[in-house]
């Protein structure tokens, strides 16, 4: 859909440009197609392939997998107040040591080939530390040259953990909120024992930090000093901001005073000189501004996780499929991993071209509907914090590429209406 973006120039000017948030095309104040390949500043981006795009939602499961999400079981240690799996806390199943030998056995018989990375998943995937010391060596043993990857709160690690991982090739990534950390509950990095032991983590794994924007994280530049100051030069990825699970906490809810702090903050660490201190922000910018140049067209049936691809795949010890990793009962079965063919997703995934207000966001293309699985005041709530997050992300390449302040936008009328 096009839209109206109000603009204001360096000397206070008005001027409406038009964007298509589908097409990524944009056309100036004079109604002219800007061609941003012709841009001298963007010939890098320019020369770059378009690669695989975000394809559709898949009507079944590949049995040549490029990444395995293995959900042990959604039993944790902590209780963070905005957790996604927060909601379903009554799904009790969860993994043993003896059920490794059958599920190697399943994995065999059916035939499953992976590519990229095993993820390890729970809940907190060091609870099942005696399922992991089991099970990862056996599928070191099937899948040799794959890598392991295990999102970790880091309260459970020790130098035995450290080492298993070192042995088998398992990165981690340690979910912080920096100073934000008090709606997790307390922190580990209060410690100065847990401090040295993520320190050794971080020397001997390929490891990083997972930080979720919240309503106690609006100020970018405060997080990166918090982890610089703890743990060195590591790399910090910002995972987005809070994706809701429809909680009216009152902590969780952003203020219109937090939200307009935290879109200063962004737009500011990504207008001033250098990019090197906030890489998963400056990604983001990367990602939109090759998409403009290129002007990427949008797949009608794309969402934004990855799960909807035939190439990826959660499962559990039982061998059944999962529509997400987040989800463990019966409802989020899919099918089983010995008739891989067979598995549909499409009543569990829905699209942004099914839902009217994704087709009116200025922020469609790095949003792509948030996550397909949500509906009611949990969409409501998240989508009005990803398109906080977003927008601030926008103004920031538009005001790079064009010195134009995005002050508003609104929906053009469809020509066939």
């Amino acid at each position: 859909m096009k839209l109206a973006l109000n603009c204001k120039t360096h000397d206070g000017k008005k001027e409406t440009w038009v964007y298509d948030n589908t097409t990524n095309e944009i056309f100036n104040g004079q109604g002219e197609l800007v061609d941003l390949s012709e841009d001298e500043r963007l010939q890098a981006y320019a020369k770059l392939k378009n690669g695989k795009q975000p394809t559709g939602i898949a009507s079944n499961k590949s049995k040549d997998l490029w990444d395995l999400r293995i959900q042990l079981g959604l039993k944790c240690n902590m209780h963070c107040k905005y957790c996604a799996q927060s909601d379903r806390e009554n799904e009790k199943w969860v993994s043993s040591p003896k059920d490794v030998e059958p599920f190697i056995k399943m994995l065999k018989d059916s035939g499953i080939q992976v590519h990229g990375v095993i993820e390890l998943w729970g809940g907190e995937p060091f609870v099942y530390w005696k399922t992991l010391q089991k099970l990862v060596p056996e599928l070191r043993k099937l899948y040799p040259k794959i890598r392991f990857a295990a999102i970790t709160n880091g309260t459970l690690i020790d130098e035995e953990k450290i080492a298993f991982c070192e042995t088998y090739g398992m990165n981690l990534t340690f979910s912080h909120d920096g100073p934000g950390f008090h709606l997790r509950g307390k922190d580990p990095l209060d410690d100065p024992k847990m401090v040295d032991l993520w320190r050794l983590a971080f020397s001997k794994l390929q490891c990083s930090i997972n930080c979720v924007l919240s309503p106690a994280n609006t100020d970018v530049d405060a997080i990166a000093d918090f982890f610089k100051a703890k743990l060195g030069d590591i790399h910090l990825n910002f995972e987005g901001i809070m994706t809701h699970v429809g909680v009216q906490d009152s902590e969780l809810m952003f203020t219109p005073e937090q939200i307009l702090t935290l879109q200063k903050n962004i737009f500011k660490a990504l207008t001033r000189e250098g990019w090197d201190k906030f890489p998963a922000l400056t990604g983001e910018c990367d990602q939109l501004i090759k998409k403009l140049v290129k002007r990427i067209k949008l797949n009608p049936k794309a969402v934004k996780c990855m799960m909807n691809r035939d190439d990826n795949a959660a499962i559990n010890l039982k061998g059944d499929v999962l529509s997400c990793h987040d989800h463990c009962t019966e409802e989020g079965y899919v099918g089983h991993i010995s008739e891989m063919e067979k598995i549909d997703i499409s009543k569990h995934f829905k699209p942004w071209s099914e839902r009217q207000k994704c087709r009116e966001c200025l922020v469609l293309s790095m949003c792509r509907g948030a996550c397909p699985q949500i509906e009611g005041l949990a969409r409501t709530l998240t989508c009005k914090n990803e398109f906080a997050y977003h927008f601030a992300v926008f103004q920031a390449v538009f005001w790079l590429l064009f010195g134009l302040t995005l002050e508003s936008y609104q929906p053009l009328k469809e020509e066939h209406d």
